[in-house]
């Protein structure tokens, strides 16, 4: 392990070396993006924000999981993000990251959110990006209809569901199948507590690693309100069952008078004119507090510290990234909140519950360690399936299930060779193309493409584990779609997907070209665009009149579905399983990555 750890920090090191050539050098820079969405618009804000960086993008897991495998083969990028995040799941590798407490990125941040990203000895390693609101989505119109005041406060929060009750309106609902649901209605209900003295406390020594146990004082009473509301909301078994979409649409029906929400869930769903977010409530309206969690967190590698001049130029991209103009292109919906001083979003007139809230600094940031979101789901349906009775039977199994930990994941599997997954101009990425390759011939296609920001960065040989399979391909939603094509229409999809730009699928540079299997591009690079100009198959023209059996790897909806019916084509299959599935059975069941080819000339 630790000659693998050496192997690939050198790798890293020499990539991250700026180029030769006097006044001429150019920087390269590796972020990882944790969703492919990002592409969309923040990585091409970034490419133009810093003209002088040659940056390398690929997509990331949503998991400090995926970073904490990266960590242990010597190979971090130069810039993480991640959404799903907790100071604890990262404690035991911070070193590996640039402590940015000393900086003005950091002083820059409100010190009651800061509070959140500070482990005990004072280091601060990742920062948060604007926050999604996450409250009680409320039908102000429903409430009007029968005469019931809108809550402003527990007690009067406690009335409403009462007369709801009483006219045969379900008070509150959500779906509490999904950890997250179970994870922010416990903590939301009681945030005025955990953002007390005590709870910060407590909550700094579980990050920092010195506590497996959830504190009484701070806790108990947590379990004390989520088993009071489940009985008020009138929560059941039904609702560990559906979909959020479902939930909505009973919602908008008038079902439902309130439902846990997200201002970007709101915008996606459609939630009907007249609903406003309300708070959790506490005793008192000084007490009412919203939950947020950032879009993502952001970090970088401590290798940034070991040069003045990089570290430099590594805080001013995560100054840039963390800015009001960088915020503005991470938003995924209206009404997110920024968690730095100098950055401030609009708020639609659905937030009107607001700004007392966020005067107040009232904002509590999750608490979304890897296990608080599968013991939060386990207690919490248990709670509300009657399998722990109360609140200490409840509080009780929190601290077993804490107590007993994971077990480690056996070897799965074991790959032979290393790739990196840096562009060449003469042959392209050969990690990309090692893993397109493979996937062409999983699907049985006689040709493939699909785009390299989907291959989550260097290969590494050596020992993985089912979950560490799944870490060499990433991207949301990413279909493969199967049709047979003409060799001309196949030169329409190439020529539309390169020339993509501004949504999911975008080419943004180099390191997000698409990455063709069992035929080659000769592409042109004009500035910032690029043109197609011929395709080749074993260095042969392809024959334009022939027809293919073509794999396209993309987002249906978002891009591919216009892609093919641009060329023409209105029939196609979709692959049952998903692009990772694929890859990572294939490596499971002993089977190999394909070669990797030379699959462009990039002039």
């Amino acid at each position: 392990m630790k000659k693998r750890i050496v192997l690939f920090a050198l790798l890293a090191g020499l990539l991250a070396l700026p180029a030769c050539g006097g006044t001429g050098a150019r920087e390269t820079v590796t972020i990882a993006l944790w969703s492919d969405q990002l592409t969309e618009g923040y990585a091409a804000y970034l490419r133009d924000a810093f003209p002088e960086v040659d940056f390398v993008f690929y997509t990331a897991n949503n998991s400090t999981d995926f970073y904490r495998f990266k960590y242990e083969g010597g190979d971090l990028p130069d810039i993480l993000t991640v959404r799903r995040f907790s100071l604890r799941d990262v404690a035991d590798w911070k070193d590996a990251l640039l402590d940015l407490s000393d900086t003005p990125l950091a002083a820059s941040f409100h010190s009651s959110y800061l509070r959140s990203y500070t482990y005990g000895d004072g280091t601060v390693n990742w920062l948060p990006v604007c926050g999604e609101v996450d409250g009680i989505l409320l039908n102000k119109a429903l409430l009007e209809k029968y005469g019931i005041p809108v809550p402003t406060d527990y007690n009067t929060f406690r009335e409403a569901c009462h007369a709801l009750t009483e006219q045969g309106v379900r008070p509150f609902s959500s779906n509490f199948g999904a950890d997250y649901t179970c994870m922010e209605v416990l903590q939301g209900l009681s945030a005025a507590r955990l953002s007390s003295q005590e709870g910060r406390a407590w909550r700094q020594q579980y990050e920092s690693g010195q506590t497996d146990r959830l504190d009484e004082d701070v806790w108990l009473p947590v379990f004390e309100r989520m088993e009071e509301f489940i009985g008020l909301a009138g929560i059941d078994a039904a609702s560990l069952e559906g979909d959020t979409a479902a939930l909505f649409q009973a919602y908008q029906a008038g079902e439902a008078a309130m439902i846990r929400g997200t201002c970007a869930e709101a915008a996606v769903y459609g939630a009907e004119e007249g609903t406003v977010m309300l708070p959790y409530f506490g005793e008192t309206e000084e007490e009412n507090w919203f939950l947020t969690y950032p879009a993502f967190q952001v970090a970088a590698s401590a290798r940034a510290g070991e040069d003045p001049a990089r570290k430099s130029l590594i805080l001013d991209i995560l100054s840039v990234m963390l800015g009001p103009e960088g915020q503005r292109h991470i938003a995924t919906g209206r009404d997110m909140i920024a968690y730095n001083k100098e950055a401030e979003m609009d708020l639609s007139p659905m937030m009107a519950y607001m700004p007392p809230c966020l005067e107040g600094n009232r904002l509590y940031i999750r608490l979304a360690s890897a296990g608080m979101f599968s013991i939060s789901r386990q207690v919490v349906q248990g709670m509300i399936t009657g399998e722990y009775p109360n609140a200490r039977a409840a509080f009780d199994a929190f601290n077993a299930a804490m107590a007993a930990g994971g077990t480690p994941e056996p070897e799965a599997a074991r790959l032979d060779k290393a790739y990196s997954y840096a562009f060449r101009p003469e042959g392209g990425s050969p990690a990309a193309s090692a893993v397109m390759n493979t996937l062409r011939e999983e699907v049985g296609a006689r040709f493939l493409i699909g785009q390299s920001v989907n291959i989550a960065g260097n290969i590494r040989d050596g020992a993985y584990t089912a979950a560490e399979l799944r870490f060499l391909t990433m991207g949301e939603g990413t279909d493969i779609l199967l049709c047979d094509l003409t060799g001309e229409q196949l030169y329409q999809c190439v020529s539309r997907l390169l020339a993509a730009s501004g949504g999911r699928g975008a080419v943004i540079n180099d390191s997000s070209l698409y990455v063709s299997s069992g035929f080659e591009m000769a592409v042109r690079k004009d500035g910032g665009t690029y043109q197609l100009e011929r395709l080749t198959c074993l260095g042969e023209e392809l024959d334009r009149d022939a027809a293919y059996l073509v794999a396209l790897l993309g987002n249906e909806v978002a891009m591919l579905g216009d892609i093919l019916a641009a060329a023409g084509v209105t029939e196609y299959e979709k692959a049952g399983a998903s692009f990772q599935e694929l890859i990572a059975e294939r490596l499971a069941s002993g089977g190999k990555l394909a070669e990797p080819t030379d699959y462009i000339t990039l002039y």
